[in-house]
Formats: structure tokens, sequence, C-alpha cells
């Protein structure tokens, strides 16, 4: 668990995909597990690719 801006919860998710015959998984931050499923449900309509991740910088 962690918290946002404005000191509200958050909590991690799994994911999870199949892909080639292989499972997958993800992850991502939701602040219940109903927020998680319109989260997921969000992508399914309009997840695209952004492009590599060659590095992270911590904010």
């Amino acid at each position: 668990m962690t918290t946002d801006v404005d000191n509200r919860r958050l909590y991690r998710f799994a994911l999870q995909y199949d892909m080639n015959g292989k499972t997958w998984a993800t992850e991502i931050w939701a602040y219940s597990s109903k927020d998680a499923e319109d989260r997921v449900a969000a992508m399914r309509r309009s997840l695209t690719m952004c492009g590599q991740l060659y590095g992270e910088v911590e904010a």
C-alpha cells in the first residue's frame, strides 16, 4: 500500500494476460478493487504502447 498526494490509500493489483502460449503479468495501483476493474476496462478501450523505457528517475 502507498498513498497519493492527497493522502488517499492506493493498493497494488496484479494483472495477467496470455500471449503466444505463455502467461504474462504486470501491475497497477488503484484505490479499490472497483477502481482497479474500472482501470482495466479503460485499458481495454484505449491502451496503446507509448515507447520503450530506457531509465527511471524518482520524482
